[in-house]
């Protein structure tokens, strides 16, 4: 089934008026010391020194950058990209284990079966973090039994809720002006305090535009526990996202980004992205459905063999999901380069434990 593309625009626009807006809405707060509470409460849960998680952005979070983050004092991630083996998986967290003794996530997004659940956290996973959906009772029931900390991605106070009544240990609250697959039809600004109400003394991190420790501080001073980023660490060095993804954060603005559903062969859901060719042509004929879509037969690029994980070559069709690969060749500026709207501070590739440094540091002003 499709998604109503008339429903998504009209939601929308709805919501634009919330991204010309800036701030979080903490201008009646006070500029307090830092730490703030919650966050020193969400580092003492975590055995954190800061309190900064890299996002799970598909494979381009893979264990060189959750080490690098996690032996920096933040929590690393691992991302899944879709429904990985579940032994390509576990040696991923056997891989993030041995370069850190720190906490690290995996992702799970719940559009995709979370097929080597079991897999990480016999390996030692101890955190599972889910976005677009629930987690089952099956899957609580393997997390808490593995000992394992469990995290939700929520976009409002219902989700919230839900998500407390599974016990989750922390939540998410994303923005629209998140980069990459958005599950929010909101402005952070307009759902943040609604879900840190919400969740009262579960800790809450902010997610959606956070590029640096500026951003960082206000979404503390805000309330939340801590910051969720993603597009500052897919700029990093550690990062495996492909270089000319990389080339392009650097040169692209907040205003450069899209928040389309143009990229849906494989992912029927809004996401941002930075605009280029493919989502110009697209908007252009009227953001036609799947079949009447402007060189939706091109190839765009080729990949692989991956030893031992893909062992042939593969190609990408014009509006394929799924972020460029590193090593493959072909028109990567026309694939999806997934970036929010904080993109624009954005501007070198530093390591992830360096970068960890400076944004806090940013932060204490």
């Amino acid at each position: 089934m499709s998604f109503d593309r008339r429903e998504f625009f009209e939601r929308a626009a709805a919501a634009a008026a919330g991204l010309r807006a800036t701030g979080l809405g903490v201008e009646a707060q006070q500029r307090g010391s830092m730490p703030t509470p919650q966050a020193r409460g969400l580092m003492n849960v975590f055995g954190l020194r800061v309190p900064i998680f890299c996002s799970g952005m598909g494979l381009a979070a893979a264990p060189d950058l959750a080490v690098a983050v996690s032996n920096a004092g933040g929590l690393g991630s691992l991302g899944t990209g879709g429904e990985p083996p579940a032994d390509q998986m576990r040696t991923r967290v056997e891989q993030t284990r041995a370069g850190t003794t720190g906490p690290f996530s995996v992702n799970y997004i719940l559009h995709n079966r979370p097929i080597s659940l079991q897999a990480v956290l016999d390996a030692g996973a101890p955190v599972i973090h889910f976005a677009f959906g629930l987690p089952s009772a099956d899957m609580i029931r393997a997390i808490r039994r593995a000992g394992a900390r469990m995290g939700v991605q929520v976009s409002g106070a219902d989700g919230a809720r839900r998500a407390l009544d599974l016990s989750a240990d922390y939540l998410v609250c994303q923005g629209t002006e998140a980069g990459g697959h958005v599950q929010a039809l909101s402005p952070l600004s307009r759902t943040l305090p609604a879900v840190i109400a919400e969740a009262k003394t579960i800790p809450v991190l902010a997610a959606g535009g956070l590029a640096t420790g500026t951003d960082i501080r206000r979404a503390l001073e805000a309330g939340a526990a801590g910051a969720f980023m993603g597009t500052r660490f897919l700029a990093t060095k550690e990062s495996d996202a492909h270089p000319e993804h990389k080339a392009a954060l650097l040169r692209a603005n907040g205003d450069d980004t899209a928040l389309t559903i143009c990229f849906q062969d494989g992912w029927l859901y809004p996401h941002r992205v930075v605009r280029n060719r493919t989502v110009d042509m697209w908007e252009a004929d009227g953001c036609p459905p799947p079949g009447r879509r402007p060189g939706e037969n091109d190839i765009t690029g080729t990949y692989g063999p991956f030893p031992p994980y893909l062992s042939e070559t593969r190609q990408r069709r014009r509006y394929s999901a799924s972020m460029p690969r590193p090593g493959e060749r072909g028109q990567i500026a026309e694939q999806p380069l997934y970036a929010g709207v904080g993109v624009g501070s954005v501007r070198d590739l530093p390591s992830a434990g360096d970068l960890v440094a400076r944004l806090w540091k940013e932060c204490l002003g």
